[in-house]
């Protein structure tokens, strides 16, 4: 990402960066692309099983959450969860990208039908999910409007509510309420 965002003509670049110990996932083992798709802004990390039901869309943002979302990947099918997971990094490098590789990753419905996992503030994500209904489902640092207390990564991550029991039980409320989700979401549009 870095590399990309230096090739621009931009008069600034800031960067953010965390050095948790998280170990490197072998990405070809668990059908993840290179890490040199970041460079995009924005990339499909698991995209949605051919042929079974959809259950939204996933945007996840920060080393932790990224990592723990990782961790849970193979656990997914036998949950029957079959979400859209998109690693959302830069929406200033994806706003550049060709308007078929946006909508393949994330076009109108999937921003509509979203949640998100990320360390930051919910607000924050809201150019990746625009959702009435993202915030319900979200998991994001500031769940209660509430400064983390502070600790150890794992405290901090646990209290966030990003650990993996709490990413796995979001993916599986967001996934298995779909057909309610969307019933609500037809009613806000025939509302207006």
């Amino acid at each position: 990402m870095l590399g990309a965002a230096f090739g621009l003509d931009v008069p600034i670049v800031a960067l953010h960066l965390t050095r948790p110990p998280v170990e490197i996932p072998d990405r070809e083992a668990l059908g993840i692309p290179s890490h040199l798709a970041a460079a995009r802004g924005a990339y499909v990390l698991r995209d949605y099983r051919p042929g079974l039901p959809r259950g939204g869309t996933v945007f996840v943002r920060g080393t932790m959450p990224i990592r723990n979302v990782v961790n849970v990947l193979p656990s997914l099918p036998d949950r029957g969860i079959n979400v859209k997971i998109v690693a959302a990094l830069s929406p200033q490098l994806f706003a550049r990208q060709p308007v078929s590789y946006r909508d393949s990753v994330a076009g109108p419905s999937d921003r509509l039908d979203a949640m998100v996992i990320t360390n930051g503030a919910f607000k924050l994500m809201r150019e990746w999910a625009d959702g009435p209904l993202a915030r319900e489902y979200s998991l994001s640092s500031d769940w209660d409007d509430r400064w983390r207390t502070g600790g150890s990564v794992a405290e901090v991550i646990e209290e966030a509510h990003l650990d993996e029991a709490h990413i796995l039980a979001a993916l599986e409320r967001f996934a298995a309420s779909r057909p309610d989700r969307l019933r609500r979401l037809r009613e806000l549009v025939d509302g207006a």
